[in-house]
């Protein structure tokens, strides 16, 4: 947004320096981009005289001029007839490699096959405001080649601002000068312009919105006895400035009203409209609507469209349609002032890929009630001034506002603003401040004008009370705080402590996008749940929110291997996403993904590689660290992306806790860079904390010795593992209650033994003809000991006998 402080100055009720005004306007909250001093930046703009001019050869608006810019130098500069020029007319010349204040560059070129070498400057295009006629004439020979501020002193600037999206109210010259005038301690002074009336003697335009939570307000009157024609200078010049072209009398004023107040209007030819009736409602199916541009839409994005008694007239909010704009011939027109919601706007032109300076407003928020009534009442004083149009009002006003927006209020607080400030700060300084932004109080509340879409909170308020009294002039007090104790909570304490064991195993750990292709995203998901998609995705590969972080690691193992990688693990901790029963549910998980050799460092001999065994005994060790037992691993229906045949769901107490398998790349469309097997798992962080157990006590060492056992037994081929282990558990504790004990030497009473199993471990397979169909044989070593006492050959005995027993009465076993 580009600001000429010159125009500003309009609307200040007093005058300043313009160092002053420069200050103001870097304390107002807006982000400065550049900032021009013209009496400097139009140093290289120097006075040249017309030596003659001739109709251009086959372009009726254009002339030759040849213009002496120094003593006895002439160039030619073509120029348009919108504003003659006349032989020995000193005129403001800008020659080839000028860069204006606007940013625009002068470069030669030919028109119609003549050479142009430059630009006779307007003031409007310099970044002035018009100065009588719009273009500055000079009489005395004497100036002929001297700059132009060397001859008529510039005290204005042009400023180049950033308005932040929370503040559209500073998106008009209106809302810029409120700010300014707060800080300079000037009054605003308002434009003027007349009340909203019912003036008119023909019949009223009727106004139906079909969603006011769409369209809040829509007002419009219908003028006749219009003079579509040129622009005055004056006009002309403020558009030039803020970057706009001028086209004609009425649309001028609508692109000036909306640069002064913020508020975007339209005006319609009323003749072109069917009905004396006005819709605000989305396009139907089938209608279509030929856009200003020459864009046709249609209803394939149910845009909010304006509409007469027959068809669509315009885009709500960002342009209007060509079969009603305003032309040469237009007698009658209808003035419109609206207020449109900001997410439906936005929407619409991101979807149509259209955006003008009235969307880029109404995205960010108009105010429906003064600064709406403000600037329509304004354009339509000025589509009665004489000098502009001369129209007359041929209807009432109709003014549709279903629910009238109200002031936000809030407590007028001191105590609260200190705190957040850190300074002592009275009610008084608290309202005399506010107040300098039309804000109103009475003794308890602050009643905060509709325009001020950001105010959502008193911290607003104190931050426009410290900005009013100068930050550097608050004088700040020490601030008391109490210090506490930090501490990690358990779900940061679970997460930390497993990306250090995973460290510590030869993990790298990932940091990837949340946001991948749908694809991806539905690999690996092992919970019930609807992926969720972006409505708005920056990118085809970025559309839809991961349910499972294995996938996106296996995208970081596919990039490695492409670049050489033998050796993979990788493993993240993040949130996974999906919609459950219409809620959104989001988990904390561990993810990771390994495959290789066990030890790529080996150089003796070529280590052996990972395989599904080999992770599932990571993972074991894993949970163990993380203190949850008892878990239990099932060969179910994988997911997509894991294999069939190497695949184990992991459960505690019934409750799938996560997954483990082997990666199917074919079936993700991946090609195999990687060579090895790779091997994904997931485990659910909240779930891991319901099966956390007790944490481990430290014992002291044992003082009595270990007894190892081994036992070889046939089962049948399908039956589990872990029943033969947890039967063979169940086993030895009831042999221990049923245990006999042998004498000892050492002592001639009656000793108490309880022995505790301290681990089983399947120390051999087979499986073959050897053995019988349908059969495998398992070698089982059982370590256990007593703590007190050593347990002899016979009460070792005594316990296995019993254990192989209890396996032959429940799985069939047969001891080898």
């Amino acid at each position: 947004m580009h600001i000429n402080t010159g125009w500003l100055r309009d609307y200040l009720s007093a005058d300043c320096k313009e160092s002053e005004l420069l200050d103001a306007l870097m304390t107002v909250g807006l982000e400065i981009e550049e900032e021009h001093h013209l009496g400097q930046a139009l140093a290289p703009i120097r006075i040249g005289f017309i030596r003659e001019k001739k109709p251009l050869a086959g372009a009726d608006h254009l002339f030759e001029c040849q213009v002496e810019i120094e003593k006895g130098k002439l160039i030619t500069i073509v120029c348009a007839t919108a504003h003659p020029v006349e032989v020995g007319w000193g005129v403001p010349v800008a020659v080839a490699g000028t860069k204006l204040p606007s940013g625009a560059l002068i470069s030669e070129g030919k028109i119609k096959g003549t050479l142009s070498q430059g630009m006779i400057c307007l003031d409007g295009e310099m970044g002035l405001i018009a100065r009588s006629t719009g273009l500055q004439v000079f009489e005395d020979e004497a100036t002929l080649g001297a700059s132009l501020p060397s001859v008529a002193p510039i005290e204005e600037s042009l400023v180049e601002v950033s308005v932040l999206p929370n503040r559209p109210d500073c998106l008009g010259m209106i809302g810029v000068a409120r700010e300014v005038a707060a800080v300079l301690d000037m009054e605003l002074k308002y434009p003027s312009a007349r009340e909203l009336s019912s003036t008119g003697a023909g019949d009223a335009v009727a106004v139906e919105i079909a969603d006011d939570s769409l369209c809040s307000r829509y007002t419009c009157q219908v003028f006749d006895g219009v003079h579509v024609r040129k622009s005055p200078h004056w006009l002309q010049s403020r558009l030039q400035t803020a970057g706009l072209r001028a086209i004609n009398n009425v649309v001028d004023i609508t692109n000036f009203v909306m640069l002064e107040w913020g508020q975007p209007l339209h005006a319609f030819d009323f003749d072109s409209l069917k009905g004396n009736k006005i819709e605000v409602r989305r396009i139907k199916e089938g209608e279509t609507l030929k856009l200003l541009d020459e864009t046709e839409i249609d209803a394939k994005e149910q845009p909010l469209v304006i509409a007469d008694g027959e068809k669509p007239i315009a885009l709500a909010g960002i342009m209007g349609g060509s079969d009603s704009q305003t032309t040469a011939e237009s007698k009658r027109i209808l003035l419109e002032s609206a207020c449109f919601d900001p997410v439906c706007i936005r929407t619409s032109s991101r979807k149509l890929k259209i955006s003008t300076d009235s969307s880029y407003r109404f995205e960010r928020g108009t105010d429906p009630n003064g600064m709406l009534s403000g600037a329509f009442n304004r354009a339509a004083e000025l589509l009665q001034d004489p000098e502009l149009s001369g129209a007359k009002p041929a209807s009432p006003v109709t003014d549709s506002y279903p629910n009238v927006k109200q002031p936000t209020q809030f407590p007028l607080d001191a105590p609260r603003i200190s705190k957040i400030l850190g300074a002592e700060i009275t009610n008084q300084q608290i309202t005399d401040c506010l107040s300098k932004l039309e804000m109103t109080h009475d003794d308890k509340t602050i009643s905060v004008p509709t325009w001020r879409v950001d105010v959502n909170n008193p911290v607003v308020l104190a931050e426009d009370v410290a900005r009013l009294l100068r930050y550097d002039s608050i004088v700040m007090k020490p601030m008391v705080a109490t210090t506490t104790k930090g501490r990690y909570s358990e779900a940061d304490t679970l997460r930390s402590k497993i990306a250090s064991f995973l460290a510590g195993n030869g993990f790298l750990e990932s940091r990837t996008p949340p946001l991948t292709t749908e694809q991806t995203a539905l690999a690996f998901s092992q919970w019930p749940g609807e992926s969720i998609q972006v409505q708005n995705p920056i990118s085809k590969e970025m559309t839809t929110l991961r349910q499972s972080l294995v996938g996106s690691l296996v995208e970081v193992a596919e990039r490695n291997a492409r670049r050489g990688a033998s050796s993979f693990r990788f493993f993240e901790i993040d949130r996974t996403f999906r919609e459950n029963n219409s809620e959104n549910d989001e988990r904390w998980m561990v993810g990771g993904v390994l495959g290789g050799p066990i030890n790529d460092a080996a150089w003796i001999a070529r280590e052996s590689e990972i395989d599904f065994l080999r992770a599932k005994g990571l993972l074991e060790n894993l949970l163990a660290h993380l203190e949850v037992e008892q878990v239990t691993y099932t060969n179910e229906e994988p997911a997509l992306g894991y294999r069939v045949e190497e695949f184990a769901v992991i459960s505690h107490d019934g409750e799938r806790i996560g997954a483990l398998g082997r990666i199917d790349l074919g079936a993700l469309g991946i090609k195999d860079r990687a060579r090895v097997p790779l091997y994904g798992f997931e485990l659910d962080i909240s779930t891991l904390l319901k099966g956390r157990g007790p944490a481990r006590m430290f014992a002291g060492l044992a003082r009595t010795q270990v007894i190892a056992r081994d036992i070889s037994i046939l089962v049948p081929v399908d039956l589990p593992y872990l029943e033969i282990e947890r039967s063979l558990e169940n086993a030895f504790a009831a042999a221990v209650e049923n245990l006999e004990t042998e004498p000892r030497k050492e002592s001639d009473g009656h000793i108490s033994l309880q022995p505790k199993l301290e681990s089983v471990i399947c120390i051999d397979t087979f499986v073959g003809e050897s053995v019988g169909e349908g059969a495998k044989s398992l070698t089982i070593r059982m370590l256990f000991r007593d703590a007190n006492h050593t347990l002899t050959s016979g009460e070792a005995q005594q316990l296995m006998d019993f254990v192989v027993k209890q396996l032959q009465s429940e799985h069939g076993a047969v001891q080898r």
